[in-house]
């Protein structure tokens, strides 16, 4: 056989690879696309779910009218919005959430399905009323999985305590998270993230028009206005390893400990002042 004949042999083979990868690759680009189109109507489908879900389980979990506004998921992205959120609780007294917006980042391009983690969540617009501790009060429930959370943020989340004959003394305080981040959380409360907290910025209305500031962040704890003046007292603070069977009363011995730690610092602060007057 002469080099003609090999090398038309040759091209005729090089033009069937050619069509032949051409055909493979069209054919994944057509299941690709199908696969997004896919998911693209299983999210809007599961976004009606999504709320309904969300929505029962407030109301059942803290027996009380739920309601959401509703839910985007976009399984492409993995990303999911829930708006428009309220709860309502008027038992012995009155217990009000709102959240405006909740953005939740899951595995993208449909891998929810077997990694359901939440890789961040971000809270954004919330207000918590509370008139009394009656409204604290929960229904006995079943104990469900913790959740766990790649990372936490706070925007512009309130808590407003409002006076009762049950918390005698207290008129009305008002706190403010302006920004809250939080590193990787199982959520056991809705407490559970201040143990991983990485930044803060927040203010607090006391009675009589008094505000403080609150900050946190590289490991430093201020505190500024009312008691404390207008130059920010610091103090060095390492966060403690969270004990899951004592969460609450851990909280309780941390708020405890930074009040007096603060008051102290503030107090050698002023002492300080006056002697070098």
């Amino acid at each position: 056989m002469d080099g003609g004949a090999l090398a038309a042999i040759h091209g005729r083979c090089y033009r069937w690879e050619v069509r032949r990868s051409a055909k493979i690759l069209f054919g994944l680009g057509v299941a690709a696309a199908g696969y997004l189109i896919i998911l693209l109507i299983a999210g809007v489908v599961a976004g009606g779910l999504v709320a309904g879900r969300i929505q029962g389980r407030l109301a059942q979990g803290l027996d009380a009218d739920a309601r959401v506004g509703r839910a985007k998921v976009n399984l492409v992205t993995g990303a999911v919005e829930v708006s428009d959120v309220s709860v309502t609780r008027q038992k012995l007294d009155l217990l009000s959430l709102s959240v405006r917006s909740l953005d939740v980042e899951l595995a993208p391009l449909g891998l929810v399905v077997v990694d359901r983690e939440p890789r961040r969540v971000r809270v954004r617009g919330g207000r918590m009323v509370v008139t009394g501790a009656g409204a604290l009060q929960l229904p006995p429930r079943a104990e469900t999985a913790p959740i766990h959370v790649g990372a936490l943020e706070l925007d512009d989340v309130a808590l407003d305590l409002m006076a009762t004959g049950y918390w005698p003394g207290l008129a009305r305080v008002v706190i403010t998270i302006e920004h809250a981040r939080s590193g990787p959380t199982t959520l056991r409360t809705g407490l559970s993230w201040l143990f991983t907290l990485e930044d803060l910025v927040a203010r607090v209305d006391l009675p009589a028009g008094m505000t403080l500031r609150l900050g946190f962040h590289d490991g430093q704890l201020s505190a500024s206005g009312g008691f404390f003046g207008k130059t920010p007292v610091t103090i060095p603070f390492v966060l403690p390893r969270l004990d899951a069977a004592n969460e609450v009363q851990q909280l309780i011995a941390i708020g405890t400990e930074l009040a007096k730690r603060l008051a102290i610092e503030r107090a050698e602060r002023w002492i300080g002042e006056q002697l070098g007057k």
